[in-house]
């Protein structure tokens, strides 16, 4: 299993985290062999760069995307929750309706970005 964080809108609009278990197969693969996970749907992947004291106010995500923290720290604010991502933490973003969420790093941070599809959540 890996585990990731999910950043969504629930039923009313606020943008929520979630804990999320990614399971691997297979269960008993050797020590010469990988395992994976079922793959995500993509269109394109990308890096970004907030420099230190960025970030941006509350508002919803334009598609679906995981960022995959590379070096720095970011502090993201869902609905009055805040959570700090760093490097080889995964978020998925999924909030792309409603309140949305907001975001400040103090150091910087540098992320890869992966556009998934569809780019809304399947509803």
């Amino acid at each position: 299993m890996v585990s990731i964080v999910r950043l969504y809108a629930d039923q009313q609009g606020h943008a929520r985290f979630e804990d999320v278990e990614i399971a691997l197969s297979p269960d008993d693969a050797p020590p010469d062999a990988m395992t994976v996970s079922a793959p995500f749907a993509a269109s394109a992947a990308l890096f970004g760069r907030a420099p230190a004291g960025g970030g941006h106010p509350a508002q919803p995500e334009h598609r679906r995307q995981l960022v995959i923290g590379v070096s720095g720290s970011v502090e993201v604010t869902a609905t009055g929750e805040t959570r700090a991502f760093g490097p080889g933490d995964v978020l998925l973003v999924e909030d792309t309706t409603g309140t949305g969420h907001s975001s400040q790093t103090s150091e910087g941070f540098v992320a890869a970005f992966i556009l998934l599809e569809p780019a809304r959540p399947a509803t």
